[in-house]
């Protein structure tokens, strides 16, 4: 994924945005199947996902798609992993 959003100096990792995520994930299983993985994730737990910073957003649909028994499970397990990479190493860095 290649982003526009600011990187944690010195390491390169970004976070996707949405609209990357969702173009990688339209990529990964179709067109079809995004469409309702996505739904399910944006939909899930009663609410439109958390409204706070980025990182919540983007793990809240990451969770949701790693729920999921098919690819799209394994894109949201990826992302997860991502987000919480991005998120650590930039604790880390500001607590340095």
């Amino acid at each position: 994924m290649t982003t526009n959003q600011p990187s944690t100096a010195g390491y390169g990792l970004a976070l996707p945005s949405e609209a990357e995520v969702i173009a990688d994930l339209v990529k990964l299983v179709g067109t079809d199947v995004a469409i309702v993985a996505l739904r399910e994730a944006f939909e899930s737990g009663g609410d439109a996902g958390p409204r706070g910073n980025q990182q919540d957003a983007l793990l809240h649909i990451a969770e949701r798609l790693a729920a999921r028994r098919d690819v799209a499970g394994v894109f949201g397990r990826s992302l997860a992993v991502r987000v919480r990479t991005y998120t650590a190493v930039s604790n880390a860095r500001r607590s340095a």
